[in-house]
């Protein structure tokens, strides 16, 4: 597969969303930061299954997944369907615990994504209202920005994961916390880098552009059915 490049129609899309967006609700990891830059996100989602594993709780098909986020929400989804196991819902309390702390700690070394500064100054500049919608601890949310200097450009919700996982992203309930209700949905834009992110945008109707720095997540971009896809922030700059 070639590397993504951008068309005639796309910079025309994006200038088309980008005007009528009044307000901007961005993913955090991927679109402003990588937030595990500096702490390897296998590494935590093996300790959180090492945890399950110890309580007798581990959900077997999550034994290798590398994706702490995936493991905290499927063994949600397991300790729900357990119909009030008190056992599972100390597992799943511990597995909040160690992430909440990973992703504190994760925030001081996050690496700023190319662009995304600049574009958030101009939006901001621009007038436009810029929130956030993740699923990462909103801890980690705020002191990533503070590291940035953007903090000031958000004065809409910084929206994190809460003690429900299973109304993380692609639960339209962090997408919904996040807008500005006195703004029409279809005068928003979300940016995000995973099909999560995607579906709970759809889910609210609210118009979606895709970023992606590496070919393969443009791939699970466009297999989710994105078909608006950004390889760089610099690329949305001139349109803010």
């Amino acid at each position: 597969m070639p590397p993504v490049t951008t068309s005639p129609a796309m910079p025309s899309a994006m200038r088309e969303l980008m005007s009528r967006a009044q307000c901007i609700v961005f993913d955090l990891d991927g679109p402003i930061a990588r937030v595990f830059a500096g702490e390897p996100a296998a590494v935590i989602a093996r300790e959180m299954c090492e945890a399950a594993e110890r309580d007798g709780r581990l959900v077997e098909e999550l034994s290798d997944c590398p994706d702490p986020i995936a493991v905290l929400h499927g063994h949600t989804a397991a300790m729900r369907r357990s119909n009030g196991d008190e056992v599972w819902a100390g597992t799943v309390a511990k597995m909040h615990d160690l992430l909440d702390a990973y992703e504190r700690k994760a925030a001081e070394s996050a690496t700023p994504t190319p662009g995304a500064a600049a574009f958030i100054e101009a939006c901001h500049a621009a007038g436009r209202t810029l929130s956030i919608a993740t699923n990462n601890h909103v801890d980690a949310a705020t002191r990533i920005l503070a590291r940035m200097s953007v903090r000031h450009c958000f004065e809409g919700p910084v929206v994190g994961r809460g003690r429900d996982a299973l109304r993380m992203k692609p639960d339209p309930a962090p997408v919904l916390e996040a807008m500005r209700h006195d703004v029409a949905v279809d005068r928003h834009l979300m940016i995000g880098d995973t099909g999560t992110d995607f579906r709970a945008a759809q889910e609210v109707g609210m118009p979606f552009y895709g970023y992606h720095r590496s070919e393969r997540g443009r791939q699970r971009l466009r297999d989710a059915g994105v078909p608006l896809i950004a390889s760089g922030m610099a690329e949305f700059l001139p349109f803010a």
